[in-house]
């Protein structure tokens, strides 16, 4: 089995309503096509380039799964007619990377959000 890297992009107003579900939802798509979930988390929630069925901003969803390169087909047109999820993106690993993408996206999911760092102001010219 292969080891893919999925970022979906979900819909912010059903993930805001029950974040669990909506995330749970990308996990059962790939169960029932055959998959295993190695890794999955929040990506971002950021503003879309262009709108997207009138969607101006998207809930960024990484996930890393193992799956017969069968199933792959099958997952992706299942992506398209499910209402949660507004894009997604199926990319392959490279075997030789794929153990250290997995573990850097749990050590992501573990770590807390950093605030952001203050910006410094700049000094007043000298007179």
């Amino acid at each position: 089995m292969a080891v893919y890297e999925g970022m979906f992009i979900l819909d912010p107003a059903k993930f805001a309503r029950d974040p669990g579900a909506a995330a749970q939802q990308v996990a059962d798509l790939i169960t029932t096509h055959g998959g295993t979930v190695l890794a999955a988390r929040l990506w971002d929630e950021r503003k879309l380039a262009y709108p997207i069925n009138g969607h101006k901003k998207g809930v960024y969803w990484l996930t890393y799964f193992k799956m017969p390169g069968g199933g792959l087909t099958a997952l992706e047109r299942q992506c398209e007619i499910t209402d949660e999820i507004i894009r997604k993106l199926v990319l392959k690993v490279d075997d030789r990377i794929a153990d250290a993408l997995v573990q850097h996206a749990l050590a992501g999911e573990a770590a807390p959000k950093r605030a952001p760092s203050p910006t410094p102001t700049p000094a007043a010219p000298a007179q």
